[in-house]
């Protein structure tokens, strides 16, 4: 009779455990999601204090993830994904030009993508 109580036992206390993780694993995956969320729908630069300016050439028929890519390793955006996913939820998305721009770590990541469409701020003021 022992035996079958302390199996049953063992079993609740199993069972407990893998909730826990699996509870666990949940709030990380939420937490994983809400701070992405976050980064795509706020806009931020990498250094606001850096305004050195940072040649990145567009080839012609770059795809977005190679436009992304380049600009990854000029060091002017922080996550690739981030970057992705805002430029297609955005207006800009097959807008982008082909090109060398002048872009600087302080530019937020708008504005990078508004330099690469071609628009200037006083277009832009213009339209509004």
């Amino acid at each position: 009779m022992t035996d079958k109580i302390m199996k049953h036992a063992l079993r609740i206390v199993l069972q407990l455990l893998i909730d826990i993780v699996i509870v666990l694993l949940l709030i990380q995956v939420f937490n994983m999601g809400y701070s992405f969320s976050y980064k795509v729908f706020t806009d931020s630069c990498v250094d606001l204090r850096d305004d050195s300016q940072i040649a990145v050439t567009i080839p012609p028929d770059s795809t977005t993830m190679e436009i992304v890519d380049e600009l990854l390793d000029a060091g002017v955006i922080e996550d690739k994904y981030v970057m992705i996913a805002k430029i297609y939820l955005s207006s800009y998305h097959g807008k982008l030009l082909p090109g060398t721009y002048m872009l600087s770590k302080s530019m937020t990541q708008d504005e990078i993508m508004k330099s690469l469409a071609g628009i200037d701020e006083e277009e832009e003021d213009a339209k509004q």
